[in-house]
């Protein structure tokens, strides 16, 4: 009898601890199925649920020369932004999670800051900067202020990997005769691989969805995915945003699955 008490009991608080779960994991999960759904909707706005399915949407986002110059510029970005990224957070990550030096703890904070202020207030304080170097508008400006905001997330994520590293194994590089940048290549990287990958993949997420920086940066030759979509809803809420915000869904999710099922990634976000 005593047994069955207990086994309700446990029974009753894995039921009641999984409720709240279930009640955030349906509120974070709804909208963005309300999103896929309505972007196969048959009608010229944006309903739920919609009034018949059509691939209609998808063939408007691809065939349209606005929405197709905002991919590219989207796709150009992440190129060259995630590379620069991931080439300072390592350096960056490597040297406050790894190193040993005073200044240490204000550099991590000097590093993270741009998380810590307020998106409005940064792109206000970038939309200054750039505008007094004449870089507003353009893509070398949006390029830079997209470095800014990222940097921090890939120096995050680096250096908890760096902070596990076994300098051990470093010192076991030079002492069979490796100078330092050659242990810091062979052994270093390849150790910190995870934590790049996760940093990389953070830092392109980011970057193809900012809108609050990218607002202020931009200009007619450089209207990123999500600057457009903030701009088409200002109009009408067309089932067109639906469809182009699913594709980046999609896209997202696979390089997920692929990244956790390569190098397991989710330790690291």
């Amino acid at each position: 009898m005593a047994d069955r008490s207990r086994t309700h009991r446990r029974t009753a608080g894995r039921v009641a601890a999984a409720v709240p779960v279930a009640l955030v994991c349906a509120f974070l999960l709804l909208p963005l199925v309300v999103v896929v759904v309505s972007s196969f909707a048959a009608q010229n706005s944006f309903r739920f649920p919609p009034e018949g399915f059509s691939l209609r949407w998808y063939g408007e986002v691809l065939g349209n020369p606005a929405w197709v110059s905002s991919l590219a510029v989207s796709a150009r970005l992440l190129l060259v932004v995630v590379p620069v990224v991931v080439l300072l957070g390592t350096l960056g990550g490597y040297a406050v999670g790894a190193g040993d030096f005073r200044g240490r703890r204000a550099l991590s904070l000097l590093f993270v800051s741009p998380i810590m202020v307020p998106s409005v207030m940064l792109g206000l304080a970038l939309l200054h900067q750039l505008q007094v170097a004449g870089l507003v508008g353009s893509a070398v400006g949006l390029v830079l202020a997209h470095v800014v905001v990222t940097f921090p997330f890939c120096v995050r994520v680096v250096a908890v990997s760096a902070a596990a590293l076994d300098a051990r194994l470093v010192r076991a590089a030079q002492d069979l005769g490796a100078s330092p940048l050659r242990a810091f290549l062979t052994v270093t990287v390849p150790l910190l691989r995870p934590g790049i990958v996760a940093g990389a993949f953070l830092a392109a997420v980011i970057s193809l969805g900012e809108v609050a920086v990218s607002v202020f940066v931009s200009g007619a030759r450089t209207v990123t995915v999500p600057v457009r979509v903030y701009s088409a809803v200002q109009v009408q809420m067309e089932p067109s945003v639906a469809a182009i915000s699913t594709l980046m869904l999609v896209a997202a999710v696979a390089v997920i699955a692929v990244l956790d099922r390569t190098l397991r990634i989710s330790r690291f976000l």
